[in-house]
């Protein structure tokens, strides 16, 4: 490499690194400015905060509302998350071992949830709600959920059941264990990082969504992220930022834990 290479190849690492940074600040400081204005203890938005209070995180914990919407949210999550990722194992068998048909085909419709916007699904989706006779039921919810949390443990399963050979499942059924065996004692155990983690992606998109909850919720039903939506309509009071960082900081607590586990399972 020549002199000339050198500093347009150092012009353009620089270059590089200013634009990872001003991404990385775009995405940074509105995150920083919610969780700040939520300690203060005016009852409205102010940056930056002059005081330091809780009063709006003992609020928040005290509203009956928000914590039925929290409830809600957990229950819709879990139950999503778990169908998720049943129909992420199976999809994921069925491409990478078992080698079905059209898999391509397969792969595409499984990871399309994560690729077409929310507002299509929601809009295909209500009218079916609606004929299934769920329309305003936690279980809309959980299934339209489930449908958008679906590439995620299909992707990681994938990864996972590629990242090794099928000499040892054809082996253990060679020796005489049939399928289910072979999935529970040799399968499972090599997948179970990657199911992990493909079920907590899942729950975190689940409690993170609102344009499905917006089109399939009801009153008795409304998310926690639906509800801040409500509120917006109406006020904007710290409770909301207190709220938001609280969904902030469940949910990279969630992402942080689905990112290592994998590399703990290698590890292993």
């Amino acid at each position: 490499m020549n002199v000339s290479e050198k500093k347009l190849w150092v012009a353009w690492s620089r270059f590089l690194t200013g634009m990872v940074g001003a991404i990385l600040i775009g995405f940074l400081v509105p995150i920083l400015v919610v969780v700040a204005v939520s300690f203060q203890s005016k009852s409205y938005l102010s940056f930056p905060p002059t005081d330091f209070s809780l009063r709006w995180y003992q609020q928040f914990i005290g509203n009956d509302d928000y914590r039925s919407a929290i409830l809600n949210s957990m229950m819709i999550g879990a139950t999503a998350a778990a169908l998720a990722t049943i129909a992420g194992i199976s999809t994921a068998l069925a491409v990478v071992r078992a080698g079905v048909p059209g898999s391509t085909i397969v792969s595409a419709l499984s990871i399309a949830p994560a690729i077409l916007p929310q507002i299509v699904l929601a809009i295909g989706l209500f009218p079916i709600s609606v004929w299934l006779g769920l329309q305003g039921t936690l279980w809309a919810v959980i299934l339209a959920h489930a449908v958008i949390g679906l590439p995620f443990p299909f992707i990681t399963v994938c990864g996972a059941l590629a990242s090794y050979s099928n000499r040892i499942e054809i082996a253990s059924m060679t020796l005489g264990a049939n399928s289910f065996q072979t999935f529970r004692l040799i399968t499972f155990p090599m997948i179970r990082p990657a199911v992990i983690a493909g079920f907590i992606f899942a729950f975190a998109a689940s409690l993170d969504e609102l344009v499905l909850a917006l089109f399939l919720s009801s009153p008795s039903t409304r998310t926690l992220p639906l509800l801040l939506w409500e509120q917006l309509n109406f006020q904007v009071t710290p409770e909301i930022a207190a709220a938001a960082s609280v969904i902030l900081a469940v949910t990279s607590l969630l992402i942080l834990a689905a990112t290592l586990l994998p590399r703990l399972g290698k590890d292993n």
